[in-house]
């Protein structure tokens, strides 16, 4: 009996020593590892979105904003597969698709947006299952909102939920956030994104909410900083519904004092309120794969023969190295042209002209002509120094260089001196392997009206916070080295190409107007119309580049839509001086 109780007395020292020693451990060598773990069951961080910065035009009108909207939250490391297959149900989005997102991210402690902007019907219904929704809620958020739609897609952009890979690179940013995508959202993500807050509440062991703990001071958010745009929203919207009758189109407009842009639209557009969130799969391949290319921002990343708008860089070509002068004649234009086994076309016969009247009436045998007497290198390198064939830096990350057939690329895709004269001919009318983008050619006809000197092109006037300026656009001057005498024949042609030469209908009685027309050739349809040109007096206020694919004669169809854009803008600016006074370097070239 005696020698029992020892055994028992024994056992029972040794499991009250082990349970000592393991109390000591948790207590004492674990104590803050198992404090932590608590804690983490006790107290929930909650996210509190900080807001993005707002968009405004050069007036003040809103172009992007923010709007309260309810998003549904999965917690990875308190939900399970129940509470998961009933939230399937009740928000319509495959379980399988849910679970997926919540198994990569099982062991986080924060809350990850499963979807965005749902209705109040479905708040309500996630609310009364809210016991079989483990790990589930529904907050509030700000969402962007774009009121115009897709009036300003291109230039604005859009945002998006940030993707894991791109987490790993900035820590600042968590799952549930947007990221500027594209558009002035992209350039400027770093002013514009808002910096998330935080609090901490009180959780029973249920995981259901007790209150707030306020022994743990919150985070607070943070607002993005507010953009002020060169755009005017007025002009935007008119070019817009001008455009609506043409499927694929470009317009852009440049403010001539500064560089800053007023008007920038490509056409196919999208809505940019329908990508902030995960979008269906029929829905997301539908713009995808739309022939169109509604995503294809035509303004900075397309490539379009120039036609007839490249005419004056030819003729600068020309001017610049004293092979031309205002008054020199070639062959008379028959509205044909042979040259080899070949017959070069005119789009009519215009007889004997100078270089004045073959640019403003537009004649291609002027300019097959030209093309063969000043030679490719003069061309290509005249081309390039006026800013073709690079990007023009505009504040926007989208932006194409272009194409200018050097000697260099002809041979690499024709071989060492195979390719023929035939490529002179085309590249005097502006066809052939030279592209543009619409912004090149607005760039160039700038430094046309601004005598060789204009700004970079530019959205962003200003950065405020709270009402206070932090940053003002720094323009950027820059000088083309092109003697003014000749740019000055340039800009008389121009003028009497609008009061009575190819581009008439973009006329305006009230208003000087200069500009060029082109019929951009394409192999896969309808001509592409061109009209780029520039308005306003004493001196040249703003100037519109317009480009429609497949419609035909740019005198005919964007000279048109040119005209309405000057109307409007003049109509906006009244302080401006409409009255018809002509320089007098605009004389009849035929004097």
């Amino acid at each position: 009996m005696e020698t029992r109780l020892k055994i028992l007395t024994g056992v029972g020292s040794f499991l009250f020593l082990l349970i000592i020693v393991r109390l000591f451990q948790f207590q004492v060598i674990s104590g803050a590892r198992y404090y932590r773990l608590g804690e983490m069951n006790r107290i929930r961080a909650i996210t509190i979105p900080g807001s993005r910065g707002r968009i405004f035009d050069r007036n003040g009108v809103l172009l992007a904003s923010t709007r309260p909207a309810f998003s549904v939250l999965v917690i990875p490391a308190e939900t399970d597969e129940a509470g998961i297959e009933k939230l399937s149900s009740i928000i319509n989005i495959p379980f399988v698709e849910i679970w997926q997102r919540v198994e990569r991210n099982r062991r986080l402690t924060q809350p990850i947006k499963i979807k965005r902007d749902i209705t109040l019907d479905l708040v309500a219904k996630i609310e009364e299952s809210s016991s079989q929704l483990a790990g589930v809620s529904v907050e509030v958020e700000p969402l962007r909102y774009y009121p115009f739609a897709d009036t300003f897609s291109h230039v604005l952009g859009y945002v998006n939920e940030i993707r894991e890979d791109e987490m790993k690179k900035d820590s600042t940013y968590n799952l549930s956030n947007c990221i500027g995508r594209s558009g002035v959202e992209a350039q400027y993500e770093n002013y514009l994104r808002g910096y998330d807050g935080m609090k901490f509440i009180e959780v029973d062991a249920r995981g259901q909410e007790v209150g707030q703990l306020y022994e743990k001071r919150p985070i607070p958010t943070r607002a993005g900083y507010d953009l002020y745009l060169t755009l005017n929203a007025s002009v935007q919207r008119l070019a817009y519904q001008i455009l609506k009758g043409y499927r694929q189109a470009a317009i852009v407009g440049i403010d001539l004092n500064d560089g800053g842009i007023i008007c920038f639209i490509s056409k196919p557009s999208f809505d940019p309120n329908i990508l902030l969130g995960p979008l269906p799969a029929g829905e997301w391949k539908k713009l995808v794969n739309d022939r169109a290319k509604p995503f294809f921002n035509r303004v900075t990343m397309s490539g379009y023969p120039p036609g007839s708008t490249f005419k004056p860089c030819v003729a600068l070509a020309g001017l610049e190295n004293r092979i031309l002068n205002k008054s020199t004649l070639f062959h008379s234009c028959t509205g044909k042209y042979p040259f080899g086994n070949r017959t070069f076309k005119c789009w009519t016969a215009h007889g004997r002209l100078n270089l004045i009247d073959a640019i403003s009436q537009s004649c291609n045998i002027y300019f097959y002509q030209t093309g063969l007497r000043v030679g490719l290198d003069l061309i290509t390198q005249t081309a390039l120094k006026c800013g073709f064939g690079m990007p023009t830096g505009i504040d926007i990350p989208e932006e194409n260089k272009g194409l200018i057939p050097t000697r260099t690329y002809l041979g690499q895709r024709y071989g060492k001196n195979r390719w023929t004269k035939g490529i002179l001919l085309n590249l005097g009318i502006g066809q052939g392997e030279i592209l543009v983008t619409p912004l090149q050619l607005a760039n160039f006809y700038a430094m046309i009206a601004g005598n060789g000197e204009f700004f970079v092109p530019h959205l962003l006037k200003e950065v405020v916070i709270k009402d206070k300026t932090i940053k003002f656009y720094q323009e950027q001057k820059q000088q083309i080295p092109i003697s003014p005498r000749n740019i000055e024949i340039i800009k008389q042609a121009l003028f009497y190409a609008v009061e009575r030469g190819t581009g008439a209908a973009a006329k305006v009685e009230e208003i000087v107007i200069a500009g060029k027309t082109g019929t951009a050739q394409n192999p896969f349809g309808e001509d592409h119309a061109w009209f780029v040109g520039y308005a306003g007096n004493p001196q040249p206020k703003v100037l519109f580049c317009i480009i429609v694919e497949n419609a035909g004669k740019g005198g005919a169809v964007s000279a048109p839509i040119a005209r309405e854009l000057f109307r409007r803008y003049f109509q906006l600016n009244d302080s401006i001086n409409f009255k018809l006074v002509q320089d007098s370097i605009i004389q009849n070239p035929r004097n």
